[in-house]
């Protein structure tokens, strides 16, 4: 109960109003004892300063905890269990086809009609890219300590609707790439460049940033920080408001908290933090058990990191789906996913996280009520509505899915996953015309990928499915063994390339690969009855057997 009020009272922003009252209350005194003597007033007038300053401290205490400052002017706060989950408005779906004709005529690479554009999608909203940071240590391994700082500062600006921000999909595609400034820029579609390097050594930051208007080539700011490694986090806010500055942008009150990093104070966690983060990206079961040992080193020097907690959840989660399905494994994202959201409310990534070990869990209304709480709180979190697409294909509303898969694109259109979501969603509800659009327009995401990465295993199987649907068969089935041959012990790898093996009709081939995946750890089988690639499997008597093996 007292553990209740007290989390009560941080959510209404209590103790921070009282420290405020109380800082500025000392300071009125001490200006009254100064300055009223020398006035020749009584001596009894600095007591009643004294005594008003302290008689104002409940009733300060009181309209902190019954009202809240925020874009609309003084608001009511209310109590925790009558705060409404706003369901973010639907995206339109996409028009009916026209003609039963399952191909286009004319192969054009082009992307369905996107939906309508919101308020926080405004046209009028200013560009930028954060480009991944130089490593300027000379140890290879502070790589990943560059490279997040400068995604903590992406974060920190996508969740600001007046900015459109490029992924980091699409921004870190250019690390250690030499590439020209208006060149980068008209790739990613942006204005500006934040661009920056770092160098760390002991506990000793360098960090040197600056802001590019890309029409000009012309530096809109720049900053060098030399400071202990305790203050990065205070460099990471300098920066986040020094381009809203530069760029011109007007805050409200919420925003302006919005973009201040305070997940956590101490550096060493952050540290182990930003190490566990950067095993998230490749989806191999050896990163995944990276990551979750990073996070809980970062947990032990913090114990109240949610962040820290989210990210060993997802770990977990990702794990289970996609190389060791064990109960185990869902019971630990659920519990570090429950306890990131009670650290922290208020942050969108905990609820996401939280979604997501719901989703593996198979409660999919109650993972559903985290994602629109996630997507509530930050509209341009990609993960939420990527998750929540995968929650509605996994219980079969492809409907529903289209559209969060489609808004999800619209987020972060530099993905090349999501669009293969978005096709088998389309492939299920028989729009075959509108899911050839999909995976046309898709390739040439694909391919730009492919060059900038080419040992990316996942593009590489993608692409593989795409291109064979497009008449490319030759090109498809060697990126598919490619793949194959990356990673062949990756249970997703194994099962995406059966994905691709159904489609060339070689279906004794697919169940082999699959047999393997799930002898290796695969476990999704709600997403392989549902999986619209693996339709031509539903009969056979091998694939049904597999299926029962999956608990």
């Amino acid at each position: 109960m007292l553990a209740g009020l007290f989390a009560e009272l941080r959510r209404r922003r209590v103790f921070r109003v009282a420290l405020v009252y109380a800082v500025a209350g000392w300071l009125v005194i001490q200006v009254a004892a100064t300055v009223l003597p020398s006035l020749h007033l009584p001596s009894w007038t600095v007591t009643l300063v004294i005594v008003l300053v302290v008689l104002g401290f409940p009733i300060a205490f009181a309209m902190a905890w019954m009202f809240d400052a925020g874009p609309r002017g003084l608001e009511r706060t209310l109590p925790l269990q009558e705060v409404p989950v706003a369901v973010p408005a639907p995206v339109a779906p996409m028009a009916p086809i026209a003609s039963p004709s399952p191909e286009p005529e004319t192969p054009v690479a082009a992307t369905p009609d996107p939906p309508p554009q919101r308020a926080i999608l405004r046209d009028d909203r200013r560009t930028i890219a954060v480009l991944p940071f130089v490593n300027m240590s000379g140890d290879a391994e502070n790589e990943y300590f560059s490279d997040g700082i400068a995604e903590e500062i992406l974060n920190l600006l996508t969740q600001l609707p007046q900015l459109k921000v490029a992924s980091r999909t699409s921004s870190f595609a250019y690390k250690g790439k030499d590439a020209a400034i208006p060149v980068v820029a008209r790739e990613l579609g942006v204005t500006t460049l934040l661009e920056g390097s770092v160098r760390r050594a002991g506990d000793r930051v360098r960090i040197t940033a600056q802001l590019i208007d890309t029409d000009s080539d012309s530096h809109l700011w720049s900053e060098t920080y030399d400071r202990e490694l305790k203050d990065v986090f205070a460099i990471q806010d300098d920066i986040a408001h020094s381009i809203v500055k530069a760029l011109q942008v007007t805050l409200t009150p919420q925003e302006r908290r919005a973009i201040q990093s305070v997940a956590t104070s101490d550096p060493e966690a952050y540290d182990y933090y930003l190490r566990g983060r950067s095993y998230m990206y490749s989806m191999a079961r050896r990163d995944y058990e990276h990551a979750i040992r990073m996070f809980e080193q970062a947990i032990a020097v913090d114990s109240k990191y949610a962040l820290a907690y989210a990210g060993m959840a997802d770990a977990y989660a990702n794990l289970y789906r996609y190389a060791e399905a064990t109960t185990e494994n869902v019971e630990r994202a659920n519990r570090a996913s429950e306890q990131a959201v009670v650290l922290d409310r208020e942050s969108a990534e905990a609820h996401a996280s939280r979604g997501l070990a719901l989703l593996i869990s198979e409660r999919y209304d109650e993972a559903e009520v985290e994602f629109e709480t996630a997507t509530t709180k930050n509209p341009n979190l990609f993960d939420a509505w990527h998750y929540h697409g995968l929650a509605s294909s996994s219980r079969g509303d492809f409907e529903k899915a289209a559209r969060l898969y489609a808004r999800a694109a619209e987020v972060n259109p530099d993905d090349f996953q999501v669009p293969m979501f978005l096709a088998m969603s389309l492939a299920s509800l028989g729009r075959k015309q509108d899911e050839m659009r999909v995976r046309l327009g898709a390739l040439g995401t694909l391919e730009r990928h492919i060059k900038l990465n080419p040992h990316d295993t996942r593009a590489l199987y993608f692409a593989a499915q795409n291109l064979y649907r497009v008449g490319e068969n030759e090109k498809a089935r060697a990126m598919a063994e490619q793949a194959l041959k990356q990673a062949q012990d990756e249970p997703v790898v194994l099962y995406n390339v059966a994905c691709f093996y159904v489609g060339q009709g070689d279906l004794e081939r697919a169940i082999d690969l699959l047999e393997r995946a799930v002898s290796l750890g695969w476990g999704d089988r709600a997403w392989m009855e549902h999986d619209s690639d693996l339709d031509p499997l539903h009969d056979h008597p091998r694939f049904n057997a597999l299926l029962a093996r999956i608990h």
